[in-house]
């Protein structure tokens, strides 16, 4: 009997390594975030953090701005922009662009959860770096007609409940609320078809759309 306990304890060990140490995202975000880590940030530097939409773009060209530095990754999730803001904060930025949350309603999470990780996002910012100054983004529309994200089907609302639930978190916070939705969306509550070949991820016209509404903030 005792041989019996003792090989299930096994077993149990086993499995509770093997789920420990399943990877929480894929391997995109974990050859980015290691880049990140190896890439120092300083007090001039303005750090835009994303996903896939701030990924897909040259900030520092379509800005002018050698400080800026892109912190996008694709398919990432609020949780793991928490992961990896310790290389950022330890160096002071001047100032932190925040966009996320869309990756997050594909897993079927909710407005309010979303609005809850990034005010966790935001007050761990100003704990770990007081003097950055914080700047949150809108979600942006998507569009199903160009291609169908499956995830995302009948979850347009869930965008703009979030975008109104972030706004108070903004306000709450004492940062500065960029709302960019109305830019992009067309009459039927979708992203403008003319800014995206997929649905979701932005052409160059967009991209231009987004640096003229946040070129005063820097």
């Amino acid at each position: 009997m005792r041989r019996v306990i003792v090989a299930v304890a096994m077993v149990v060990i086993t499995i509770a390594t093997i789920v420990a140490q399943e990877p929480l995202h894929d391997a995109y975000y974990y050859r980015r975030a290691t880049l990140f880590e190896k890439l120092p940030v300083t007090s001039k530097d303005i750090v835009f953090l994303g996903n896939s939409l701030t990924d897909g773009a040259e900030w520092n060209e379509l800005l002018g701005n050698r400080h800026v530095k892109n912190r996008g990754i694709v398919g990432d999730i609020l949780q793991g922009y928490i992961y990896r803001l310790d290389p950022i904060l330890k160096g002071n930025p001047k100032k932190i662009f925040i966009m996320g949350g869309v990756n997050d309603i594909s897993h079927d999470v909710s407005a309010d959860s979303i609005a809850r990780a990034t005010e966790r996002l935001i007050l761990l910012i100003k704990q770990g770096s007081p003097r950055t100054r914080i700047y949150l983004q809108s979600l942006l529309p998507f569009n199903n007609e160009v291609r169908m994200w499956k995830r995302l089907e009948g979850r347009e609302n869930v965008v703009v409940e979030a975008n109104a639930l972030l706004e108070q978190v903004a306000c709450r916070n004492g940062v500065t609320w960029i709302n960019l939705y109305p830019l992009m969306v067309d009459s039927q509550g979708r992203l403008k078809r003319e800014y995206t070949n997929d649905g979701l991820h932005l052409m160059g016209d967009a991209y231009l759309v987004w640096r003229d509404a946040i070129k005063k903030y820097l």
